[in-house]
């Protein structure tokens, strides 16, 4: 168990912090444990290699290299070492309890490996959530300093750079969007507590967790975490014909309303709202993210046919960005894209996705997922700590072989 979920212990728990050399480049805790939680896995022979996942992720990592060393275009061999790095641990399973390392005959567990780490992903989330929600609330009581503990209490040299964990829900206020305490960014708090949300509403659907988990989701003021929503419920209502989830979602936008005529300032929603039409400033974030890029290519990426087919080569997204006309993110689409083309693109997400349906897990949960490796940087940990904890190395006694996109998930 200490193995399994030490990736998303990772992300979630410890993702704020760092190590003095570390810091400053941005860097923290969580890659080097998923790394050493793989290394450590492999050498005692609890995680064994999943085939077909090693299979295309060879296929997607030889394709990614022969297209840079056979272009003259200058490419970042660090840029595909980290890639690879990263999505490595996609490729494992543990090994089933019965065919342990030590060869030790084990009696079968009563809760399947893959039902266990689903509901360990909804208690994080229910304790996550009620966290976040407690932060939000006791800023106003004891002040952001207090209620937000760890940029506060924490020696900055043992803290993350380059990620701002306190934003003001109104440019300029005194009160902060809720980060979960433990969170990086709020944007990655609102996207866990999606996640979450997803889950219960695949399974057993209670509703004091669902209240708990849209209240933590408003409070984070993150539209990254409404996308990720969004994601999953439409595979819910579209493929699951949960249609039940359309009205669920008009009562809980009109509590919201409701709740924002009578508690004014103290629950501000009015930048909820307006998220959806922050898309059309140039100098937002949504914009940067997920508007931008397509100007950036319309001038540099799709008047060179080949830079179309086969990228510009790795780690040049960001020398490109600079020169672009409006401000542009990496984002993980948009830089594989970019950086690979069309083809390596096709690859590398084709590689996620053969990944993710390789579990008979609730799909609504795997679509959220997805979402999360799109609205993120390309090397970021926080999705592939998810997935690894709790859908991909959990696995083993939890179904096998064939498509599992419209199977029912177990109870």
């Amino acid at each position: 168990m200490a193995l399994q979920y030490t990736p998303i212990v990772a992300v979630t728990l410890l993702a704020k912090l760092s190590l003095p050399p570390l810091a400053p480049l941005g860097l923290g805790l969580d890659l080097p444990l998923i790394v050493g939680a793989t290394l450590v896995g492999l050498a005692s022979g609890l995680l064994r290699v999943h085939t077909g996942r090693l299979m295309v992720y060879l296929a997607m990592l030889a394709w990614l290299g022969c297209t840079q060393l056979f272009r003259a275009a200058p490419f970042s061999a660090t840029s595909i070492a980290l890639l690879a790095t990263l999505f490595l641990p996609l490729t494992l399973q543990l090994r089933a309890p019965s065919t342990a390392a030590d060869g030790a005959q084990r009696l079968p567990t009563a809760t399947p490996p893959l039902a266990g780490a689903l509901r360990a992903l909804s208690g994080l989330a229910t304790f996550f959530a009620a966290c976040g929600v407690l932060q939000f609330g006791l800023q106003y009581v004891v002040g952001p300093a207090a209620a937000f503990p760890m940029e506060h209490g924490v020696p900055a040299s043992w803290l993350i750079e380059k990620f701002n964990p306190l934003i003001p829900v109104v440019y300029g206020g005194a009160t902060f969007k809720s980060n979960g305490v433990f969170f990086l960014e709020p944007s990655f708090f609102s996207q866990f507590m999606a996640l979450g949300l997803l889950l219960e509403l695949s399974q057993r659907s209670r509703l004091w967790r669902v209240a708990l988990l849209v209240a933590a989701l408003a409070v984070s003021y993150s539209g990254t975490g409404l996308i990720v929503a969004a994601a999953g419920l439409l595979g819910l209502v579209v493929v699951k014909g949960r249609w039940d989830l359309l009205l669920l979602g008009a009562l809980v936008a009109l509590v919201l309303v409701v709740m924002g005529k009578l508690m004014g300032d103290l629950l501000p929603l009015q930048p909820i709202l307006s998220r959806a039409s922050e898309f059309q400033s140039v100098h937002s974030s949504g914009s940067a993210r997920f508007v931008a890029w397509i100007d950036m290519f319309n001038l540099q990426w799709w008047p060179q046919p080949e830079r179309v087919l086969f990228g510009a080569g790795a780690g040049s997204f960001a020398t490109h960005a600079a020169l672009a006309r409006q401000p542009t993110a990496e984002m993980s689409f948009s830089k594989m894209l970019f950086e690979y083309g069309v083809t390596g693109a096709l690859l590398f997400f084709g590689f996620l996705v053969y990944a993710f349906n390789s579990v008979r897990a609730p799909l609504g949960l795997r679509l959220g997922l997805c979402a999360t490796l799109l609205v993120n940087g390309a090397f970021a940990t926080f999705p592939v700590g998810i997935a690894a904890s709790i859908l991909l190395w959990p696995a083993t006694a939890a179904g096998r072989g064939g498509p599992t996109w419209f199977r029912r998930p177990p109870s």
